[in-house]
């Protein structure tokens, strides 16, 4: 197992280098532990979220905290210097993801608990200790590889999280806070002032991948390949036609034309949430868009089965009956058609001047 500790970095790099990692990999390429401690905050959204509808983007903007879309699913994260992110990049891999967690979160589990912190695994993907939340995992495939991600949670500023995501009024924000305080830990909260250093924690880490994986490690960098394609997702993933796509037409409160109405639809599911989006005219859906802060395989599986959806007409009472053919087409792995059915049963108008359910 290859390992590269880049330590503290600049901001583009800390998300870049580990997407760079496994889009490079061949099939039959080593494990990569990779980890690096971002200089500064910034924000970051999952693959299938909207960035306008998570975040708070004019406080953002306005306190220079970058916003970037990362390849991985999942909801959107603060990040900072208080936290260290580390990758396992495994090449050629191929499993649900469900059995990824179930097989290697073991290691930061128990990697928390060799500095004296009680850690336990809570499905699907969480670390906590007691009924608080101290770190999250993800997994998601990316070039020939499977990806499986977490940090070292040392410290964390609940008051700029709660300012960051887009909520709908102050009281909503406090309590937000207040819920950030009573539902997660850090290091800093379990251990007082005696923290590991990041190099430390990621010491102890690898061990645990080591003997949990049976694969030796051997300090590494990155080559050529990697560097290069680093520098390109530096730029991509925060290049804002890339983090704000598919906000046009499905912006609330935004006229479309008379006659058109444009609806959404939620649903928890055991991955995530599911969002659905789209536009109905006199009884016929013209475009879909869906999305939410799921983790689920192939990544682009969403995008595929909106255009299955839509590619003919399609009238909004004959829905039931294309989503199952078109979900027979482009199965996903986390999700099923009685998921995107029932968020699409939530409906509610988001059209200008309108916003009760629609029955």
């Amino acid at each position: 197992m290859r390992v590269i500790h880049l330590g503290r970095v600049p901001i583009p790099r800390s998300l870049s280098v580990f997407h760079a990692v496994a889009k490079v990999a061949n099939a039959m390429d080593e494990m990569v532990l990779v980890s690096s401690t971002p200089s500064g905050p910034f924000v970051s959204v999952g693959y299938h979220q909207l960035a306008n509808r998570e975040l708070n983007v004019p406080y953002c903007e306005s306190h220079h905290i970058p916003i970037a879309r990362r390849l991985v699913g999942g909801g959107a994260v603060l990040l900072d210097s208080n936290q260290t992110f580390w990758h396992l990049i495994l090449p050629g891999a191929h499993a649900a993801i469900k059995d990824l967690y179930a097989a290697l979160l073991p290691a930061p589990v128990s990697a928390y608990q060799r500095f004296g912190i009680k850690a336990e695994k809570r499905p699907l993907n969480d670390i906590v200790v007691g009924s608080k939340k101290i770190g999250g995992t993800g997994a998601a495939s990316i070039g020939h590889s499977m990806v499986f991600v977490g940090s070292w949670m040392f410290d964390f500023d609940r008051e700029l999280m709660a300012h960051v995501l887009n909520v709908p009024s102050e009281k909503f924000r406090d309590k937000t806070i207040q819920s950030l305080k009573e539902y997660m830990t850090t290091m800093k909260d379990e251990l007082g002032t005696n923290l590991p250093t990041p190099e430390e924690a990621m010491a102890v880490l690898t061990e645990e991948f080591v003997n949990l994986l049976d694969s030796p490690a051997h300090e590494d960098v990155l080559t050529d390949a990697e560097e290069a394609e680093a520098e390109r997702l530096a730029v991509q993933l925060f290049e804002p036609n890339f983090v704000f796509q598919n906000e046009g037409w499905i912006t609330p409160g935004r006229k479309i034309r008379d006659g058109v109405y444009l609806y959404e639809g939620l649903h928890k599911t055991p991955t995530g949430l599911i969002r659905m989006i789209w536009l109905e005219a006199d009884g016929w859906i013209e475009n879909v868009w869906l999305g939410g802060d799921l983790l689920i395989e192939p990544p682009d599986a969403l995008t595929q089965l909106a255009g299955e959806l839509t590619k003919t007409p399609l009238l909004a009472r004959e829905f039931p009956e294309r989503l199952q053919s078109s979900f027979a087409r482009h199965p996903i792995i986390g999700l099923t058609p009685e998921d995107l059915l029932a968020a699409y049963q939530q409906k509610m108008s988001i059209t200008p001047d309108v916003s009760t359910p629609v029955k």
